[in-house]
């Protein structure tokens, strides 16, 4: 899987450490993202203890979306410093993955979160995290 990097690790700075899995799933040329306090992002989240990586996509895209993953393919991964909130630093390193999904959707186990399908030309402009920004851009190239 090809790793891009972003950000500078600043000297003299303590950063923590937080290892993602995102999923991008697209469907007539729409994308699959997931709305929380009026912010979009791309399904998935962080790798819990003892958790593979399709295991924490297959868990974040029951929690976020209500759906279930048929197939999901390594895209990049994305090895970012940046600080988060503006002043915390951090270290993600976020795999990104391209999926297919099983076509019954339930509602997302996570309360706060809806499932929306965002024209692909159009999802850039709604992601707001660095290394989700990069993940997207790299699914963009993959398949031009």
């Amino acid at each position: 899987m090809k790793t891009i990097h972003i950000g500078e690790k600043l000297p003299n700075t303590k950063y923590d450490f937080r290892e993602t899995c995102f999923g991008i799933c697209e469907r007539d040329n729409k994308i699959l993202l997931v709305k929380k306090n009026h912010e979009l992002s791309l399904v998935g989240g962080g790798i819990e203890k003892n958790e593979s990586k399709i295991e924490t996509l297959n868990r974040e895209f029951m929690e976020e979306a209500g759906a279930t993953i048929k197939a999901a393919k390594p895209l990049c991964t994305v090895d970012c410093y940046w600080l988060a909130a503006g002043h915390y630093p951090l270290r993600s390193l976020s795999n990104v993955f391209v999926v297919s999904l099983d076509e019954n959707f339930v509602p997302p186990t996570e309360k706060g979160h809806k499932p929306v399908w965002v024209d692909k030309n159009k999802v850039l402009k709604h992601l707001l995290l660095p290394y989700q920004i990069e993940g997207f851009k790299a699914f963009l190239n993959a398949n031009k």
